[in-house]
């Protein structure tokens, strides 16, 4: 018994973290992760595709705006319980991946222009005919979330 001790070393110690410990926790929470990212993103390009002038063009964009806000909300809550706990798996690991902090600058640099200059462009009440410097504001911010997208997918192919 002493001479398997010693030749197989000691036991690996079980996780405490439910991500690391049970290999159905990480699929789930990902999903979740995904469907949020889906949620936040999906409606800022609703919203910047507004701004484009190429969908919902009818609709002013400061009611679209209030009309979606709850919804980027949502997607937002979802992303900062999920993104936390994903990284709480092996975050040693994934401060060491250049796709994880690419992801990580881009998508602050997303939300911080999401609720500041987006926030702004959908504000006005300017007439829905002159979206002036709305439209390049739309492309900054669909780059922005694209890149996030991007690094994304980057992260689970490394």
């Amino acid at each position: 018994m002493l001479l398997t001790f010693i030749l197989q070393g000691t036991p690996e110690a079980i996780p405490l973290n439910p991500i690391a410990r049970w290999e159905w926790v990480f699929p789930i929470v990902e999903s979740l992760h995904i469907c949020g990212f889906v949620l936040l993103v999906g409606t800022a390009v609703i919203l910047d595709l507004r701004l484009l002038g190429i969908v919902l063009r009818g609709q002013p964009v400061s009611r679209l705006a209030r009309e979606l806000s709850p919804w980027i909300w949502a997607g937002l809550a979802i992303q900062l319980v999920t993104g936390p706990y994903l990284f709480s798996g092996d975050p040693r690991e994934y401060v060491q991946i250049t796709a994880f902090r690419v992801k990580m600058l881009l998508f602050a640099l997303a939300l911080v222009y999401q609720f500041t200059v987006i926030r702004k462009a959908a504000a006005s009440a300017e007439p829905a005919g002159d979206l002036g410097w709305r439209k390049p504001a739309a492309i900054v911010s669909l780059g922005l979330w694209l890149g996030v997208m991007v690094a994304g997918m980057w992260i689970g192919n490394l």
